[in-house]
């Protein structure tokens, strides 16, 4: 995605909050517009000391302080209605981000590191709630340089073009620094990916981490990852540190050259009005020596002497006041390259979100008149069906065809790599066959509402997940609506009596990934859950393979219960579970190579015998 694609697409975000930045807009006007004309009040103020005209001297200091309040009020507003502009930004960017991640296919988490889209979430969005949050200086910095640039140029039109000479060499200058920083800034989000990647790894695997004594090689590893996004970091600080001394120090060869020049005409007026006074007393010697007590010459006059300025003259007021303008648009200047190193940030952040994450397009996709499935009877179909996880990837499954009838238990057995997951996989399409197609009741998966189709399928996979919420939510996740006398008659009919001697039952917190419950007593919470969803189909995917006897007794005669009733597709590790199963689907290298009941293929002593011979074997022994 190009660069002017990108800044598009971030300023579209603008579009529903425009009464609320307009809002934030017109206080920074005013706000920058009174900032710039306090230029009046110091060259208004400074002339009447040197004149020793102290009564409008104090009508001046009583108008700043009700200039000042009214700047506060109009500054309290541009802060806070463009801060709030920035951050409903930043949670709507967030909100579509989470949204999008849950509405892509399983294939996409499968190459995507888990630590990379967690730093989107984490590193990249935050860096646009940053830019976002910078509204405020984008708005008042180009306000600002507008009103100087007019109140210089009326001022004086000759110095302030003497001025402006320096300005192409400060543009020159951030847009120069302004693109190394765009694309040091990609690097950076890129390797703070990685350091989230690696700490989500090393939480997540801490157990085998410590099981290995590999806490020096882990830490070795964060700190080198660590050590290369920090020094990314500091290119980019170090870029970003040149650019305001630079921007300063032009400003300030353009300052001085101001002083020098408009101090020689200061001085030129001070000799001007000096010499008119000179003049005019002498030219009114007789009314002085008439006058002996008179200090000074009739006000009137004093005046006009005062106002008296030669052509091109600027006086002590106006000098000081110039210059005040000058700093307020060199420092607004040197904003607007903070603003384009921002605007470069922000920029690389929102293409790693946009190509990442809001431009993927979900491989599994909602048919565009879907059928709503009615209640499944729970015939399943797969007619020649083929799959490979991508084009270059070998094929996982090849021509597979076979039905399973409404209530039947249909085990699928094999060696690891023999494609049993993946095709119950294809079921509540977490993915899409690339050849044949997939009935349900007559319907083809890939016509039907997704919904519609997940809801009625019970999934009991070989690693349970619990949220770390409580029990209660755990086995309701599937069924917000159950009561509590539902959720324990399921959590009863799956063997989990054990809730009754928890500290708060249902209510007690089972931590994070369930890590305060036992293998056993996570297979048997996963077993209510699905049990409280009462599917029509139900997949088991080696459901008891982890655990030991005792614990997969249990859990086996809370899935017999499970099972009454349903049509069942059991992915078998042990199979001593399944011998009672309608039919056996023997697979190999994502083919089903033999079917029948576990007695049939027994008599006829091919692949399906010889996997239940090795692992009785193995049992024996």
């Amino acid at each position: 995605m190009d660069t002017q694609n990108t800044q598009r697409r971030l300023l579209a975000y603008l579009k529903p909050h425009r009464k609320t930045l307009l809002v934030g807009l017109v206080c920074a006007a005013v706000t920058s517009g009174i900032t710039a004309g306090i230029f009046n009040f110091i060259k208004y103020s400074i002339d009447s000391m040197t004149r020793g005209d102290t009564h409008n001297l104090t009508l001046v200091c009583l108008a700043v302080i009700v200039v000042f309040l009214i700047k506060g009020i109009f500054s309290f507003g541009q802060t806070y209605f463009l801060s709030l502009t920035a951050n409903r930004i930043a949670t709507q960017i967030r909100d579509e981000v989470f949204a999008h991640l849950h509405s892509l296919s399983l294939s996409y988490f499968n190459r995507r590191r888990t630590g990379a889209i967690m730093s989107t979430l984490t590193n990249d969005v935050p860096v646009l709630q940053n830019a976002a949050m910078s509204l405020r200086d984008m708005v008042s910095a180009p306000i600002t340089i507008v009103i100087s640039l007019v109140m210089l140029f009326s001022v004086n039109w000759k110095l302030t073009l003497i001025s402006l000479a320096f300005i192409p060499f400060m543009a020159l200058t951030i847009s120069r620094i302004s693109k190394r920083i765009r694309r040091i800034s990609a690097t950076v989000q890129s390797q703070l990916a990685d350091v989230t990647t690696v700490i989500e790894e090393t939480v997540a695997g801490v157990r085998i981490i410590k099981s290995f004594a590999a806490e020096d090689q882990v830490g070795a590893r964060f700190r080198r990852v660590n050590l290369m996004t920090l020094q990314a970091v500091m290119r980019g600080v170090r870029r970003s540190a040149q650019l305001r001394p630079i921007i300063e120090f032009i400003g300030a060869c353009g300052i001085a050259l101001v002083i020098y020049i408009s101090g020689v005409s200061v001085a030129r007026t001070a000799d001007y009005q000096n010499k008119m006074t000179t003049d005019w007393i002498r030219a009114n010697r007789a009314w002085i020596q008439t006058h002996p007590e008179a200090v000074i010459p009739p006000k009137t006059v004093t005046e006009e002497i005062a106002k008296a300025v030669p052509q091109g003259g600027m006086t002590a007021g106006g000098l000081f006041g110039f210059l005040y303008l000058l700093d307020l648009l060199s420092k607004a200047v040197g904003d607007i390259g903070g603003i384009m190193n921002t605007r470069a940030q922000a920029l690389a952040a929102a293409k790693r979100i946009f190509d990442e994450v809001l431009d993927e397009e979900p491989e599994v996709k909602e048919p565009p008149h879907p059928i709503v499935l009615p209640k499944l009877q729970g015939n399943v179909r797969f007619e020649n069906v083929s799959f490979r996880y991508g084009e270059e990837m070998p094929i996982v499954l090849k021509d597979v065809s076979f039905e399973v009838l409404p209530g039947e238990v249909v085990a699928l057995v094999g060696r690891s790599g023999s494609g049993k997951s993946t095709l119950v996989d294809l079921i509540p399409r977490f993915y899409d066959p690339t050849g044949g197609r997939i009935m349900i009741d007559d319907a083809d998966v890939r016509e039907v509402k997704l919904d519609s189709l997940r809801r009625q399928i019970g999934i009991v996979p070989q690693e349970t997940w619990l949220f770390a919420g409580t029990l209660r939510d755990n086995i309701a996740y599937g069924n917000r609506d159950a009561t509590d006398a539902e959720i324990k008659a399921a959590a009863y009919a799956a063997n989990a009596s054990f809730i009754e001697g928890m500290p708060e039952g249902l209510n007690t917190v089972v931590g994070e990934r369930g890590i305060r419950l036992s293998g056993g007593e996570r297979q048997r919470i996963a077993i209510a859950r699905a049990i409280l969803m009462n599917p029509r189909l139900l997949i088991l995917d080696e459901a008891t393979s982890s655990l030991d006897a005792s614990s997969e007794a249990l859990v086996q005669e809370a899935l017999d219960t499970l099972m009454k009733g349903r049509t069942t597709i059991v992915i078998a590790h042990r199979l001593s579970t399944i011998i009672n199963a309608n039919r056996i689907l023997a697979m190999q290298d994502g083919r089903i190579v033999e079917m029948g009941s576990h007695r049939e293929l027994i008599a006829q002593g091919g692949y399906y015998a010889r996997l239940y011979e090795t692992q009785l074997r193995g049992f024996d022994s």
